[in-house]
């Protein structure tokens, strides 16, 4: 199992922050301390990988405490939390110091994004800025792209199967791009709603999506990724139709891995209480993969060029967080790509 993170919590914060920090599926160690100018010494013995430090308004020797870690802690991450009412005020300080802002209480997964963000660094865009673009553009698009698949749809009712059977053809092909349309807008429905966790929840079986989602992918006489379910019930508690999807989406990911010549396996075991669903990757075509951008809509596009990956595993990661799960892109020590979703039980 992987070493889990090392935080170290400072100052006042919201009475859940650390709760909910130490039930992530890959359960980070976790302590509090009240200041940093009082307990610095105490959070350097700790070696934190990530500080989540709160500041109050009228605390200029804080401030200046932690200009003072970020030159001694270089290879530390720091993130500035917040409180909804302050996010606003708060927002031109993290700017100033060129900390991430979390802003605690939020939607589920915010935390768990933070988390990953941070151990990047504070360049990547973060995940909100995305899903309220999928939903912006769902709301704009869906109700044009349905008058115009209704009027398609009339147009050719109106049409003489003998006759006009040639202009029912094309219209038909024009159709079936409307629909493609209409899933891709489907997807970013879904985005939209699995921002806020699972609608309902029942019992869903990963082991069993998993081997259906990668066998429906597979294709005759083409590469596919290798496949490892380990021993146990891989049962957990979500929104079925989102888990689906997810789901797909990572074979999906895999499969287009595997078509351009890269080595592709996918696990699912378990990460403690979590169950973790992995995907290593390997080869050539991943040497100037960009982990901050991993999970960014399209990156994948753009990383490997001339193939279309889609927004599959922007896809996942949202559902994922949305769980209160986490999704993580790492470097092994070989150079090989490592993409994980971990779903707590």
């Amino acid at each position: 199992m992987d070493a889990p993170a090392r935080i170290a919590v400072v100052g006042p914060v919201d009475d859940g922050l650390v709760g909910t920090l130490r039930s992530l599926p890959l359960a980070p160690t976790v302590r509090e301390w009240s200041a940093l100018c009082t307990d610095s010494e105490a959070i350097a013995r700790f070696q934190p990988t990530l500080v989540f430090v709160a500041l109050s308004s009228d605390a200029p020797e804080e401030i200046g405490a932690l200009r003072v870690l970020q030159n001694l802690w270089p290879h530390t991450s720091l993130a500035l939390v917040t409180s909804p009412a302050r996010e606003a005020a708060d927002a031109p300080l993290a700017q100033r110091l060129r900390l991430r802002l979390v802003v605690f209480p939020s939607v589920p997964g915010t935390l768990a994004d933070a988390v990953e963000q941070a151990f990047h660094g504070t360049e990547r865009t973060r995940h909100d800025v995305f899903t309220d673009l999928a939903r912006g553009v769902a709301d704009e698009v869906n109700n044009p792209l349905m008058f115009v698949a209704g009027q398609l749809q009339l147009l050719r009712g109106t049409f003489d199967p003998a006759a006009d059977r040639d202009r029912r053809d094309r219209l038909t092909t024009v159709l079936d791009g409307v629909k493609s349309i209409q899933r891709v807008m489907d997807r970013l429905r879904l985005v939209a709603q699995a921002v806020n966790g699972p609608r309902r929840t029942q019992p869903v079986d990963l082991a069993a999506l998993l081997g259906v989602a990668l066998a429906e992918r597979q294709r005759a006489a083409m590469p596919a990724p290798n496949l490892r379910i380990a021993d146990g019930v891989h049962v957990v508690n979500g929104d079925a139709e989102q888990i689906a999807a997810a789901i797909g989406a990572i074979a999906t990911f895999a499969h287009e891995l595997a078509n351009i010549g890269v080595i592709v396996d996918v696990s699912l075991d378990a990460a403690g209480d979590a169950r973790r669903m992995r995907i290593t990757a390997a080869g050539p075509a991943l040497a100037t993969w960009t982990l901050p951008a991993s999970f960014e809509p399209y990156y994948p596009n753009r990383a490997l060029r001339g193939h279309g990956f889609g927004f599959g595993l922007f896809l996942a990661q949202t559902v994922v967080l949305g769980h209160r799960g986490q999704a993580t892109a790492r470097r092994r020590p070989d150079g090989s790509l490592q993409i994980d979703f971990s779903w707590p039980k």
